[in-house]
């Protein structure tokens, strides 16, 4: 069978959202291009790589999000119209860029005798190991493996908020925690909180196919201790949970910040990602309002995430 490859033009800032709706909509396989991240790399003063100025140029400044998409469902779906509608929703909320839609043909052999190649296990904490379903991982004495299905791109623990999530996540849960993932997406993170011995997870999504992905990949790990639902945070019955990650955008993490007594233990933390540092002094700003105080901030590339705790607590 042949491949559509569908490619949108977007920024940093959206890459996940971008990511994540492609992966709702169905795609086989997601791939992000961004030339930022390619040049911070070289950057940095441990780096080994190498590339030639002409080639750092030639990689424009637009981030490129590529999905795969069968060409019948595709048309069938009307994808394109609605990859469209769902990029100019989040525009309203978030700077998506040029949003320029491309779709190229691809032939089956070009993409899937090949691309798993680039999918390996990849250790995205300390103890923590990310792996695609096909391929064979050593296990280490103390390490947590996470099978995961790269069909859905957003979520594998190749992005910077979700390692940065999936770190604070290993540092602050103890066993037996009640945990809520809000935002869960491919429920990598719900996922990892149950293996590191919380009792309860809950998770919650507005995109029913990221419900759906949850459910499947907790299956997946052979976790049964997660409950998924479809909603917003109104719609999980208020209760005091031990840990709440949210690995979604700035403006979403201010708006539930009301809600957040709500749901959280006295001593309690919230774990926050997904929030590029221009914007992390809102959050802040917005949690110190209803008495929180950030405890832990940790940045990669221009991505926060920030560790709230109630001030009474301290």
């Amino acid at each position: 069978m042949d491949w559509l490859k569908v490619t949108i033009e977007t920024t940093s800032e959206a890459t996940d959202a971008v990511a994540d709706m492609l992966t709702a909509l169905g795609a086989s396989g997601v791939e992000i291009h961004d030339p930022e991240e390619f040049k911070r790399e070289l950057q940095k003063p441990d780096s080994t790589g190498w590339a030639d100025d002409k080639l750092v140029e030639s990689l424009g400044e637009s981030v490129k999000v590529s999905a795969y998409f069968s060409p019948e469902e595709f048309e069938k779906q009307n994808k394109k119209d609605l990859i469209a509608e769902k990029l100019k929703a989040m525009s309203n909320y978030l700077d998506c860029g040029s949003m320029k839609i491309s779709v190229s043909n691809l032939k089956d052999e070009d993409w899937t005798n090949n691309w798993k190649k680039y999918y390996k296990p990849i250790r995205i904490s300390e103890s923590i190991i990310i792996k695609p379903t096909w391929e064979d991982y050593k296990q280490n004495l103390n390490e947590i493996v996470v099978e995961i299905d790269p069909g859905m791109a957003f979520g594998t623990g190749l992005h910077e908020t979700t390692r940065m999530c999936a770190a604070l996540l290993e540092k602050y849960i103890k066993a037996g925690n009640n945990v809520l993932d809000i935002g869960c997406g491919t429920g990598i993170l719900s996922i990892i909180a149950s293996k590191l011995g919380a009792s309860n997870v809950t998770a919650v999504d507005i995109d029913e196919i990221a419900v759906k992905a949850t459910k499947t990949n907790a299956q997946l790990n052979k976790v049964d201790n997660i409950d998924v639902f479809l909603g917003r945070l109104e719609n999980v019955k208020p209760q005091k949970f031990d840990v709440i990650a949210a690995n979604i955008i700035a403006d979403v993490i201010i708006g539930i910040s009301p809600q957040i007594p709500d749901y959280i233990d006295e001593n309690g933390v919230l774990i926050t990602s997904g929030i590029i540092r221009e914007r992390a002094g809102e959050v802040q700003n917005a949690f110190s309002e209803k008495g929180y105080k950030a405890i832990d901030i940790i940045t990669e590339g221009e991505w926060v995430a920030i560790v709230f705790k109630c001030l009474d607590s301290l």
